[in-house]
């Protein structure tokens, strides 16, 4: 294995480094970093890109993304694993969703091929992009706030072949929790964005086999491991990591075949109480949820369109506050049983 190189930072085979992207000025005269680690294997192998902390209120994909990495034995590696922990950093810094400098949502189309002029937000991503280029796989680590269900996603229609989108399944099966084909949603909502630009569709146009995973608890680090444990699962069974004496196995994943049904959302406003767990199967007509009043008199009573589950119950608004919601309000979003 040769030594890695990326700008300034040299990594020989079977050791370990941290380094900076590059920095974006402020009038301030500070400069916005983006940190990132490199594991660079003993053994010539591909290389493995996990991003997180695009939307910076997801501090629990930063979190599985640095546990990740620092669990890494270089000796044992085939390869070269890149992780970038905060692609968003003034919004992992602000503990918001959205950039606060330029309002720019970073899992979007701000990485490959980005402007490398433009606002701050697609200046980070171009350097994050340059690390992109060299990927032979990636996985992009989220979050959600409870209640919720850890899920992955793939976005099997993006791929640009066959393979590619067969790898990315194994890629979910290995990460274990339940993998949802994203493809062609009935009831997409528009405050989640265009999903052909997310990275890991993005990634898959491109030939790259990828993935986005959601983990529980947004704000915290409770369930990073669960991240590090899918990341290195995933390491071994594209052959990065030897095989483990026993298959790494998530207590949540839930048996069969599912894809994205899309949004629910409600006609009323007031409080929102879950009748229905999320990552627990429901049949069509099951009541997921009910919407009262002040005075706790039901307004809406939502059911459940498909067979499936419920992997996250949202607030308003776009899933960042409470359950208190205003009309018109996503309050879950489904996966259906195919």
């Amino acid at each position: 294995m040769s030594t890695f190189q990326h700008g300034d930072l040299k990594v020989p085979a079977g050791t370990r480094a941290n380094g900076v992207l590059g920095e974006v000025q402020q009038a301030s005269g500070n400069a916005i970093t983006v940190p990132y680690t490199v594991v660079n294997g003993r053994q010539d192998g591909p290389t493995f890109v996990v991003i997180a902390g695009s939307h910076g209120n997801e501090v629990v994909g930063t979190g599985a993304a640095i546990e990740f990495a620092r669990s890494l034995d270089p000796s044992e590696l085939s390869g070269t694993v890149i992780s970038v922990p905060a692609v968003n950093m003034p919004a992992v810094s602000a503990g918001v969703y959205v950039s606060p400098v330029d309002g720019i949502n970073m899992s979007g189309p701000h990485y490959w091929d980005s402007e490398e002029n433009g606002s701050t937000s697609r200046r980070l991503g171009a350097l994050v992009g340059a690390v992109l280029e060299r990927a032979d796989f990636v996985v992009d680590v989220h979050g959600n706030n409870e209640p919720c269900s850890p899920m992955s996603m793939m976005f099997l229609e993006n791929a640009k072949d066959e393979a590619t989108a067969e790898v990315a399944v194994r890629m979910a099966e290995a990460f274990g929790a339940t993998p949802v084909d994203m493809s062609a949603p009935t009831a997409h909502p528009a405050w989640l964005g265009p999903m052909d630009v997310y990275p890991a569709a993005t990634a898959l146009a491109r030939g790259i086999p990828a993935l986005m995973v959601e983990l529980n608890g947004a704000r915290t680090l409770v369930d990073s491991r669960r991240g590090t444990q899918g990341l290195t699962a995933i390491l071994r069974e594209i052959g990065m990591l030897p095989s483990a004496t026993q298959k790494y196995e998530d207590d949540t994943r839930i048996p069969g075949r599912f894809g994205y049904w899309g949004a629910l959302s409600a006609s009323a406003a007031g409080i929102v109480w879950v009748r229905h767990p999320a990552g627990v199967p429901f049949s069509a007509g099951d009541l997921l949820l009910e919407i009262t009043d002040m005075y706790g008199e039901v307004l809406e009573a939502v059911r459940a369109p498909v067979d499936g589950f419920c992997w996250w119950y949202p607030g308003a608004p776009y899933g960042q506050a409470t359950h208190a919601l205003p009309a018109g309000s996503t309050v879950a979003l489904l996966a259906e049983r195919r």
